[in-house]
């Protein structure tokens, strides 16, 4: 009788181990508090997502109504990735929202705001680059056309 709970009980084991779990969608590590490692943490996970679970988890976050520190911050990190004034600038008002922090968690948000308005400056700069030099091309351009009308053609 001792051998066959055993056995019974060793069965059941290995059956029990071999039993796969239900589907389930994996944990987000969304930072519930806001503290500096957490949110370092969460950059890095940003950081390391591919365009498509970006915009998945984008897509997710912009679909919430309420959304608590850490959420928004997470919303303005994943903002900041995309290639748009429009983005940065949403994640810079994100970064604007978030509620009162400690002083190094304080420091952190106003070094990535300072970024965002650096980015987005460079980005208004550039365009306007581009701009300036489209219009000394199209002048260019201009003057070879009229130094072309002024020269006299030449009789052989």
């Amino acid at each position: 009788m001792n051998l066959k709970t055993l056995l019974f009980a060793g069965l059941v084991l290995t059956l029990g181990a071999c039993a796969t779990q239900p589907d389930q969608p994996p944990a987000r590590s969304t930072p519930a508090g806001l503290n500096t490692a957490a949110l370092s943490g969460e950059l890095a996970r940003v950081a390391a997502l591919t365009g498509e679970q970006r915009r998945r988890e984008l897509a997710a976050l912009e679909n919430e109504r309420r959304l608590d520190d850490g959420r928004r911050f997470l919303l303005a990190a994943l903002l900041e990735r995309e290639d748009s004034v429009d983005a940065l600038e949403r994640s810079l008002k994100t970064l604007g929202a978030i509620g009162e922090a400690d002083a190094r968690t304080q420091a952190l948000l106003e070094l990535m705001k300072k970024s965002l308005r650096a980015r987005i400056e460079l980005r208004q700069q550039t365009l306007r680059a581009q701009e300036l030099q489209d219009k000394l091309d199209q002048i260019k351009a201009l003057e070879k056309s009229l130094q072309q009308r002024a020269t006299p053609p030449r009789t052989p």
